[in-house]
């Protein structure tokens, strides 16, 4: 097989992909996006010791690593196994970190650790298809020495940098699909809801209608656009919220899987029909087993 580092360009529908994610729902919906982008090779793992066997038993080109704090399957401690492998193939594959917590230090201990790339959660399809595009079309140099081991931290020419190039003059800038998602209308009131539901958690008097207010105003925008997935996950929320609040029964778990799936279903355009309808239906199941516990 080619060698991983060596540039050439992306294919998607042979790349032979493997997703590392100790949750279910996370791992079935980044399937569902590489399915979207004609990648149907993928391989998933929901612990560090699944992965290494399917890295071992199956080929693989590219590893995208989903990982938050706290999960049980440890993304960085996997990441710095597989740079440590024998096998010099393995240690050189191309990785993607899938994070929503991606901060500067994130980005400083991933680099440290071996990572390729970085990809912000909710997913946009058009984002992780540049990543991809990245890790195959323009590889970082690998780094085999004693002091470390990954991709170089620095490299000529980056297929990640934004700005102005020197001596050749203007070039355009590579377009960060990331932040042209965030800047959406629904994506900025969900941010202001995701605030909201901090002091909603803290049970502060006000958070209650201010969160209540957001949520009407998120509906207003998915019904003007005919979301009907998204206006049905966020009349889902609206009940939780409605009913749990008052009572003092708000749960971390419930607010944090639900943001998490209306951030990913303002990320998904329309024509995902299929995985927006699935995280949807999803949600909704989950609030109504909580409501009626």
């Amino acid at each position: 097989m080619h060698d991983p580092r060596k540039p050439r360009p992306l294919k998607p529908r042979p790349l032979q992909v493997l997703v590392a994610d100790s949750n279910g729902f996370s791992r079935a919906l980044i399937g569902e996006i590489l399915r979207s982008l004609s990648v149907t090779s993928i391989s998933s793992a929901r612990s560090e010791e699944m992965a290494s066997a399917f890295l071992i038993e199956r080929p693989t080109e590219v590893v995208l690593v989903s990982w938050e704090e706290g999960d049980t399957l440890d993304g960085l401690a996997f990441i710095r196994k597989l740079r440590q492998q024998e096998d010099p193939r393995l240690r050189r594959l191309p990785v993607i970190l899938i994070t929503s917590g991606l901060t500067r230090q994130t980005i400083i201990n991933g680099r440290d650790a071996g990572v390729d790339e970085f990809l912000s959660k909710p997913i946009s399809p058009m984002a992780l298809r540049q990543r991809l595009e990245m890790v195959v079309e323009t590889p970082r140099p690998f780094i085999d020495s004693n002091v470390f081991l990954g991709p170089c931290r620095r490299r000529k020419n980056p297929a990640d940098y934004y700005g102005a190039s020197r001596r050749t003059g203007e070039r355009p800038a590579l377009i960060d699909q990331d932040e042209i998602a965030a800047q959406t209308p629904i994506r900025r009131v969900l941010s202001q809801l995701r605030q909201t539901c901090i002091d909603l958690r803290a049970r502060r008097p006000e958070a209650l209608a201010a969160a209540i207010e957001q949520l009407t105003m998120a509906q207003a925008i998915a019904i003007e656009t005919s979301d009907h997935a998204l206006h049905a996950g966020l009349a889902s929320f609206e009940a939780y919220v409605a009913v749990a609040a008052p009572a003092g029964q708000i749960e971390e778990p419930v607010i944090a899987t639900a943001l998490t799936a209306l951030e990913q279903l303002a990320a998904l355009p329309q024509n995902y029909a299929e995985a927006r309808d699935s995280v949807a239906i999803a949600l909704g199941k989950a609030i109504q087993k909580k409501l009626a516990a």
